[in-house]
């Protein structure tokens, strides 16, 4: 039986890496990218997230590695998969929890003028006034993270099969 959330990892990856290979002089159709970048390498994650729980057959499609662990523990089971994405949501240092604050401050930013009374100002990407809260994206930081997250899906395919 064929996961049918793989196709959707795949397709996303494969659209960070290539967003991430254009060419660009203007700083501003850089951000762009790399803001398309970054959503396509959260929808590869969130994909991954379902791919797996598809295969461990829970029959719902988590937001976190968390509501996996905790599914399958109330079923009396585990998963050393969704135990290492756990364990790397939880380290505020790894490169997954860094991906995730950049995608959720690119999301808040609205959020955050909101509650401090102030205009958005998106050109340029970081507006001091909200603060220095903001992720400020990078080319090699994006590449980095697709580079992590390939390898971790490919790793975490890799021992699904050998099983």
């Amino acid at each position: 039986m064929s996961n049918p959330y793989t196709v959707h990892v795949t397709s996303a990856l494969r659209k960070s890496q290539l967003l991430l290979q254009l060419p660009c002089e203007i700083s501003l159709q850089r951000s762009a990218l790399e803001e398309a970048a970054l959503l396509q390498l959260w929808k590869a994650y969130q994909a991954f997230l379902a791919e797996q729980a598809a295969q461990l057959q829970l029959g719902f499609e988590p937001d976190s590695p968390q509501l996996m662990v905790d599914a399958l523990k109330a079923q009396g089971r585990a998963s050393a998969d969704a135990n290492e994405l756990a364990d790397l949501l939880k380290d505020s240092g790894s490169w997954l929890s860094h991906m995730l604050s950049a995608w959720t401050a690119l999301q808040e930013l609205s959020v955050i003028a909101k509650e401090k009374k102030q205009k958005v100002n998106l050109i340029p990407l970081h507006n001091e006034s909200l603060g220095s809260d903001l992720t400020i994206l990078s080319q090699e930081q994006l590449l980095q993270w697709h580079q992590a997250l390939s390898e971790l899906v490919r790793r975490q395919r890799a021992l699904l099969d050998e099983c």
